[in-house]
């Protein structure tokens, strides 16, 4: 179904709303002088009038940049701002007011993924000190993925643009949900386990760290790099330690969930972080591996 705001097409979707896309105007419309605040409005008003006796629940108003001049005429109509994106502006307005408004909220939560990048040879994890980090301390690689981009691909992504080292994705170790608002919005941070592509020792020491975010980037035994890491990352190094061995390692071509009576899920802890002088508590998941042996019992 449609209807019309002006000369532009409006899809009605399935709950019963409308968009109305100031994109599609015309250019020769829009080169109009009389195209101004007031035909602008009076075409709103009209049309409101209209969808609310037909019954519409909602409107939504895509506005690009070039057209911000009527954004002030919408919020005098009751729009609220939903979003912006890079050159454009998305407004609201619930016109069913013997409902509660059942708008979607825009996105509020952010994606990061990090990498544990192992040698299963040389038995040593990869670790970064970024430039711009408040406290000075060893973490895994990684950073925010892109919209489109699954999680193998932002880990793999991100552990090559911040050190230089291609990787293969082998599994996700452990996530955090985050509430501290960064950018307004919540956080997940999943870590996945990455093997290089290489194993050879040139490769290993071929390390190119961004000279834009990294400070240092090294190798360090397992050991080793327990003991630097802090907060989530010691949490996530433990559980990689508890989950695999090098044995698995060495043959990560076999599906132990074949090989052995185990299944896999995902449980939650709540654990008490320090980095430098801050503190804080934080919810935080991995994947748990379960003996299924039982089961023969049964």
């Amino acid at each position: 179904m449609k209807d019309h705001f002006v000369q532009i097409d409006v899809p009605i979707d399935r709950y019963n709303g409308l968009t109305v896309d100031l994109r599609k105007l015309p250019e020769e419309d829009l080169k109009q002088t009389e195209w101004c605040d007031e035909k602008f409005e009076n075409n709103l008003v009209d049309s409101l009038n209209r969808w609310i006796q037909d019954g519409r629940r909602s409107v939504w108003f895509i506005v690009p940049s070039e057209l911000a001049r009527f954004i002030p005429v919408l919020i005098r109509n009751k729009f609220e701002f939903h979003h912006t994106e890079l050159n454009l502006c998305v407004l609201t307005r619930w016109i069913k007011d013997d409902e509660p408004n059942r708008l979607p909220k825009f996105a509020h939560t952010t994606i990061g993924i990090g990498g544990i990048v192992y040698h299963p040879i040389k038995e040593k994890v990869l670790l970064i000190q970024e430039k711009n980090s408040p406290v000075k301390m060893w973490k895994f690689p990684g950073g925010y993925s892109e919209p489109n981009e699954n999680f193998s691909a932002t880990a793999i992504r991100e552990v090559f643009e911040e050190t230089g080292i291609l990787c293969d994705y082998v599994s996700m170790i452990s996530f955090r949900h985050d509430h501290r608002k960064v950018l307004g919005c919540s956080n997940i941070y999943f870590v996945c386990l990455l093997v290089p592509q290489k194993l050879d020792e040139i490769s290993m020491n071929s390390i190119e760290k961004c000279q834009f975010e990294i400070d240092d980037c090294c190798w360090f035994d397992l050991p080793e790099a327990r003991s630097l890491l802090l907060g989530f990352n010691r949490f996530v190094m433990e559980k990689f330690l508890q989950q695999y061995s090098l044995l698995e390692f060495s043959n990560l071509n076999v599906d132990r969930l074949e090989k052995q009576q185990h299944s896999y899920t995902i449980r939650t802890e709540l654990i008490h972080t320090k980095y430098g002088p801050y503190e804080r508590d934080e919810q935080v998941y991995f994947v748990h591996q379960s003996d299924l042996s039982f089961l023969n019992n049964c």
